[in-house]
């Protein structure tokens, strides 16, 4: 993506931010930036520059609770999208997009009922303290993670027009195995098996993937303003804990071939 365009989406993505964050200032939400955001956040006041997409993150109480009242607390040119809202939507966390914008990843989302610029929101969850119990967790919820992502037909193997050969045959059998079950009852599987975990001082980032980062919830329960663009949001009051766990050195700027897009957006349209 040229830079003029990518600095056009990333200012479509901070008007979303900034209705999320009305919406939970108003409604007594606790939320913070997260992942790369929360990055650009310190290390850059604003979007890391190569960066494609801006992430906030929730407690799962507070999600719930945002998951709860978004339809009708958010504006009338944004709507909230799940796997609960929609039957071609495969991620364990939920997205604000505004509508009448087209904003399509090469992998998936054709078929989605809404496809416009979007804001990712991510629960994090209670994870096992027992390492055996996590280990366990980690693979049965990757597995019907990955048999969603095939029953929403997402190509996780496609990347810049390329096909990975590998990674296409190791999802066949995810395809096959997706054919006998509804997405509605996969998504009630995955949902029991995170929701299950008692609560207690660890937790992790509701993605679907198998590497898996674990953080102290301490880290996450307070929040405080940062600047971010031309405004303020929520940051972790553990960010560098929580940076460091995930990324090592955050304030290192990785090498120039590693300071692109990362989500192949293949159609945009303001």
């Amino acid at each position: 993506m040229e830079k003029e365009m990518l600095r056009k989406v990333q200012m479509a993505q901070l008007d979303i931010a900034k209705e999320i964050k009305r919406v939970c200032d108003e409604n007594d939400i606790k939320y913070f930036l997260d992942s790369g955001t929360l990055i650009g956040a310190i290390r850059h006041k604003g979007f890391i520059p190569w960066d494609d997409d801006l992430d906030i993150g929730m407690l799962r109480c507070d999600y719930e609770k945002f998951c709860n009242i978004v339809d009708r607390e958010l504006g009338s040119d944004y709507t909230w999208q799940s796997w609960h809202t929609d039957e071609n939507y495969a991620h364990p966390f939920g997205k604000v997009r505004k509508k009448n914008t087209i904003y399509i990843e090469e992998r998936g989302g054709r078929k989605l009922k809404e496809k416009g610029f979007y804001v990712d929101v991510f629960p994090f969850d209670f994870a096992p303290k027992n390492k055996k119990e996590r280990d366990r967790l980690v693979k049965q919820r990757v597995h019907l993670a990955r048999m969603i992502l095939m029953k929403c037909n997402y190509k996780i193997w496609q990347n810049a027009g390329k096909t990975d050969f590998v990674k296409r045959i190791g999802y066949l059998c995810y395809q096959i195995m997706a054919c006998f079950s509804s997405h509605k009852k996969l998504v009630e599987k995955y949902e029991k098996l995170v929701k299950n975990v008692p609560e207690n001082s660890v937790v992790y980032e509701q993605i679907g993937k198998m590497n898996t980062h674990y953080y102290d919830v301490d880290w996450l329960n307070d929040v405080q303003l940062c600047k971010f663009e031309d405004a303020e949001f929520n940051i972790p009051i553990g960010t560098h804990e929580r940076l460091t766990e995930e990324y090592g050195d955050y304030m290192q700027l990785p090498p120039k071939s590693q300071r692109e897009n990362r989500h192949s957006i293949i159609e945009i349209k303001f």
